[in-house]
């Protein structure tokens, strides 16, 4: 089994219409982690296949997963690859989206190397108050719309996190341990605290955020 992939329930039965996959990385820099995550987005229900797919959306966190540190991107590449092609996503559309701040560009332009073209997404997180289009499916975004629109979602009930999933704990201990912080200025920023990780936090706020827009974002083809 590549991954810890969870079927949606049987009783969710014939209403579902929809499916898509959304692969999201946040990249470590040399000396710390990668994470990855696949969250699925379910849509069903009256509307669904109109142009703006409007219907009823569910989303579970199916996968996460921390490569050891200081594994090099070509191989982080080669791993979302393997995701992308794996049997319970073949079927499926997806879009792989990476975190562009720091070393992302060139991770970016790696991926485009190796084959990624339609379903490739980037979000540059920024410390500014508004999402911005960077164009070629690439956008800026607040750290803070990423962490707040993680957060909404969990509370919610509308992220639903698949049972004894691996790293969940990890996840769970990061977002306890994120925190706020407010300037003199009162400008807001949001990052662990000091010796702790936020990779798997952001890996899955990229991925919640992207499967939250409207609209189809996946593709067949990488």
């Amino acid at each position: 089994m590549v991954y810890d992939y969870v079927p949606p329930r049987a009783d969710e039965g014939i209403h579902i219409v929809d499916h898509e996959f959304i692969i999201s990385a946040d990249l470590g820099q040399t000396t710390d982690y990668t994470a990855i995550s696949i969250i699925e987005r379910i849509t069903k229900g009256r509307g669904v296949l109109g142009p703006m797919r409007e219907g009823e959306r569910a989303f579970h966190l199916r996968h996460i997963e921390r490569p050891p540190r200081g594994t090099e991107y070509p191989v982080v590449v080669d791993r979302l690859i393997q995701l992308f092609n794996s049997e319970p996503l073949k079927r499926h559309r997806k879009a792989v989206v990476i975190d562009l701040t720091g070393v992302g560009r060139p991770v970016y332009d790696l991926m485009r190397k190796s084959g990624f073209r339609q379903s490739l997404r980037a979000v540059s997180i920024t410390a500014g108050d508004s999402v911005t289009s960077l164009g070629a499916g690439m956008y800026g975004v607040p750290k803070r719309d990423l962490i707040t629109n993680l957060q909404v979602m969990l509370q919610n009930g509308d992220l639903r996190i698949a049972k004894g999933l691996k790293e969940a704990d990890a996840l769970t201990d990061e977002m306890m341990n994120f925190q706020v912080k407010i300037s003199a200025s009162g400008r807001d920023t949001y990052g662990a605290r000091s010796g702790t990780h936020d990779d798997i936090v952001l890996s899955v706020a990229i991925g919640a955020w992207l499967a939250a827009k409207r609209g189809r974002i996946g593709s067949w083809e990488m």
